[in-house]
């Protein structure tokens, strides 16, 4: 019960108390003072009839002594008279009872007691008789039952307009501390944000003042460890003249490029002309020169997507280049090829263009790793040199009935509408043992053979068909998520999260399904949080609504989304054990890169864990938890565990 509640209720219950205690003085003094009137007009009554019925005894006129009691009875508040006379066979006994409105249970709250008077009939030396009056009770019961009534009306309206202005001063009263608590809660779920306005109130400005403290104190901190985590980072894997990565940062990206569900490129370009500019004008002439080209390749990007740069030697640069079509990859390469030659030898009088930069081009393929890459970038580099071309593309590896994009996309839609999906849970443990959740994977069969998730989705994403299949993920929960009580996890490609359409529906499917959503853990890439920062924020924010959890795939390959981090508040981070388990790689900037997200209270995953050892380098560093192929995957079809 809030606050507020409380101080009406306990109002309430003070008033009820007060009009309780009014309520029962003024109805028992109201009826001591009917007691005392009826007592009085008793006594009176009898003493009137006890002169009245002397003449009619001694007479023996029976009749009109009846005739007396008979009147005196009507319309008073007289319930019986008996009469017992000398002379009389049988007494004269006249009732009259009469009837109240005041119910059964009034009457005996509030009893009055049964009032009679008994006197003698005076005859001289002796006494004609006896006359014995019963008040009745009806009338004060009425009497008291109106005044009950009026009472209890008066009351109740009092205590309802006491309550209502009691609650608008409470409400008034406990703004500020609504604000406060408002704070509170958005700076839980948003972070750092602008400091709380003052209050008037005296017992509250102090906590006001050291919340807007504590907030501005952990944002600062998180901002210095951010920065720390950064500065690390550019010293471990930046190049200080192109402030490009160096090959530490293209070691790390290219295992998690190929790691990842994604195609692509890698190039290797040389500019041998950076020798002769070194020759002839000093290193400073040249180093300007990588600077102009590590300023040209950071802003490069593929369909909203930058490339990743990294400078190998002094004439010699690598990028990996997100996934496109092979006409606008030679579009890309001839634009980036004549940049690089005019910043290394640009004369506007020469209408000739020298060709000075060349390159080696190698798709990436499934199965190929970093050394094979590497070399096989490099050896289309040489050819490139040689044969005196621009760039060379390296052969792809012959295989057996290898598929085109289109019969792959072919294969995708097959699969979906015939529902050939299967699924897999892999656990992601926490270094107590216990389960953060368990994390769906899809595969496509057709026939006997069982396609992979790393081998389609790269075909999904290129045909922007991602969101086709997170709702078919969605669907297959909807309709057998019931059947497990274990905690899931959805990854979402970028697809749905940039279409808000798709994100709008995504909320309304789990609010549809609140029994599910609080045991489903969403997912995003860390590209799809740095493109897509408002929907990912208003889908996490409905997640925790639900009590389900928000998390980040793929984190720290960029860390331009550290910053972002107290903005999302995600409930956990996966990070590449790639990232981890490099010699070359200072524990310090582990370290911080693992405060940094415990600042803002999320979890720390290491994925592709696959040995004890790495596991224990990873908790060592300060990782919570780890994912991989010592928790391997269990089948969920056909029956979910």
């Amino acid at each position: 019960m809030s606050l507020f509640h409380r101080l009406v209720a306990g109002v309430a219950g003070l008033l009820l108390v007060f009009s309780i205690g009014i309520f029962a003085i003024n109805v028992n003094h109201a009826r001591q003072s009917l007691l005392d009137s009826q007592r009085m007009e008793t006594s009176n009554m009898t003493q009137g009839l006890s002169l009245a019925l002397v003449q009619f005894i001694e007479a023996g006129d029976w009749t009109s002594a009846r005739t007396l009691l008979q009147a005196t009875s009507d319309g008073s508040f007289v319930s019986a008279l008996r009469l017992d006379a000398v002379g009389l066979d049988e007494p004269i006994v006249v009732q009259n009872p009469g009837a109240t409105r005041a119910p059964g249970w009034f009457q005996s709250l509030i009893a009055l007691p049964q009032l009679s008077n008994r006197r003698e009939i005076s005859g001289g030396w002796s006494p004609l008789g006896t006359i014995m009056l019963e008040a009745d009770n009806s009338l004060p019961y009425n009497q008291l039952w109106k005044l009950g009534l009026n009472l209890l009306l008066w009351l109740a309206i009092g205590m309802a307009l006491t309550l209502v202005i009691c609650a608008l001063g409470f409400r008034r009263l406990l703004a500020p501390l609504h604000r406060l608590s408002h704070y509170l809660e958005t700076l839980q779920i948003e972070g750092y944000a602008q400091p709380v306005a003052s209050t008037r109130v005296r017992e509250l400005q102090g906590i006001t003042l050291a919340v807007n403290q504590l907030s501005a104190r952990l944002n600062d901190q998180f901002v210095a460890q951010t920065a720390q985590v950064i500065r690390l980072q550019r010293m471990a894997e930046q190049d200080a003249v192109s402030k490009l990565g160096n090959r530490a940062y293209l070691t790390r990206i290219l295992d998690e490029w190929l790691a990842a569900p994604e195609s692509g490129a890698l190039m290797i370009l040389r500019i041998d002309h950076l020798s002769e500019i070194y020759r002839r004008d000093g290193f400073e002439q040249r180093d300007s020169a990588i600077r102009a080209i590590g300023h040209y390749l950071s802003g490069i990007s593929v369909q909203g997507t930058p490339i990743q740069a990294a400078r190998l030697s002094a004439e010699e640069f690598a990028l990996i280049v997100p996934d496109d079509s092979d006409d606008h990859r030679e579009e890309l390469l001839v634009t980036l090829l004549d940049r690089i030659d005019d910043i290394v030898d640009i004369n506007p009088l020469d209408e000739s263009r020298v060709h000075h930069a060349r390159a080696g081009v190698v798709l990436r393929e499934p199965g190929l790793q970093r050394a094979t890459m590497l070399s096989k970038a490099d050896s289309a580099l040489r050819e490139a040199i040689e044969s005196d071309q621009r760039w060379v593309t390296g052969s792809r590896e012959a295989r057996h009935n290898e598929r085109s994009r289109g019969e792959w996309r072919m294969v995708i839609d097959r699969a979906l509408a015939s529902n050939e999906a299967t699924f897999v849970a892999q656990p992601v443990l926490l270094n107590d043992g216990q389960e953060l959740h368990r994390e769906l994977f899809m595969r496509l069969r057709e026939g006997d053979e069982l396609h992979m998730a790393s081998t389609f989705l790269p075909i999904a994403r290129h045909f922007g068909i991602g969101a086709q299949m997170d709702r078919y993920v969605l669907d297959w929960l909807s309709r057998h998520g019931h059947e497990t009580n274990r905690r899931l996890a959805v990854n979402l490609t970028q697809d749905l999260i940039g279409n808000d359409a798709e994100v709008n529906g995504l909320i309304e499917w789990l609010k549809n399904y609140p029994t599910l959503a609080c045991r489903l853990d969403l997912e995003v890439t860390e590209d799809s949080v740095l493109r897509h920062t408002d929907n990912v924020q208003r889908l996490f924010r409905v997640a925790w609504n639900l009590d389900g959890r928000g998390g980040i795939d793929r984190f720290a390959r960029d860390l331009n989304s550290l910053p972002i981090l107290s903005r999302l508040r995600p409930d956990y981070v996966k990070i590449d054990q790639t990232f981890f388990v490099r010699d070359d790689v200072d524990n310090e900037f582990l370290r911080s890169l693992c405060m940094a997200a415990h600042q803002i209270e999320a979890l720390v995953i290491v994925t592709r864990v696959e040995s004890e050892a790495q596991r224990e380098r990873v908790t060592d560093i300060g990782a919570d938890g780890y994912q991989g192929y010592l928790a391997p995957a269990v089948p969920l079809n056909p029956v979910v565990n």
